[in-house]
């Protein structure tokens, strides 16, 4: 891996660790080495027109469509057009079943990384329109990273709140 850059406020540094979180996610599906768990990361997913995530996965056969977010800060916020990319996304990417001819769209899912302390992950409600904010929690003792990413986010706690104009509701967030 190349050195970090030396000042923490660098575009720089900011770009590695946000791809940091990424492979280290990543290297989390795919150690579990069985048929159900991988991922791929999408460089460049800001970029371009297409929307796309950061990484593309597969959580116990669940298909996840995953923007990883990495702060010192304690909250970490989706703007509304990265929502609205991300959810275009799911929208677009659509898998259909050979066998019954079913549609299976992925999840849109926030991964908060918060360096150092922990991982939250926010399952974004399709519809959804303004910014995420997740909030990291103030027992890092909390933070499981074994846990199934995808879970419910109703089943897993926490919650992230929309501070957009238009924003509706609250999303859930857990740590993992």
């Amino acid at each position: 891996m190349p050195k970090r850059p030396k000042n923490p406020a660098s575009p720089r540094y900011k770009a590695r660790m946000g791809y940091e979180g990424e492979y280290y996610l990543v290297k989390k599906f795919t150690s579990r080495d069985k048929p159900g768990f991988y991922a791929v990361r999408t460089p460049g997913s800001g970029a371009g027109k297409l929307p796309k995530p950061d990484i593309i996965a597969v959580d116990d056969g669940e298909l996840l469509a995953i923007e990883v977010k990495s702060s010192n800060k304690s909250y970490i916020a989706l703007n509304e057009a990265q929502v609205r990319r991300l959810l275009e996304f799911c929208e677009r990417f659509v898998v259909r079943c050979p066998r019954c001819g079913e549609e299976i769209r992925p999840k849109p899912i926030l991964a908060a990384r918060f360096l150092g302390k922990e991982w939250r992950f926010v399952e974004i409600p399709s519809g959804w329109e303004g910014v995420i904010v997740v909030r990291r929690t103030s027992h890092p003792s909390e933070a499981s990273l074994d846990e199934k990413l995808s879970s419910p986010p109703h089943e897993r706690g926490g919650a992230a709140s929309s501070q957009g104009k238009r924003g509706r509701g609250a999303a859930g967030s857990d740590s993992g």
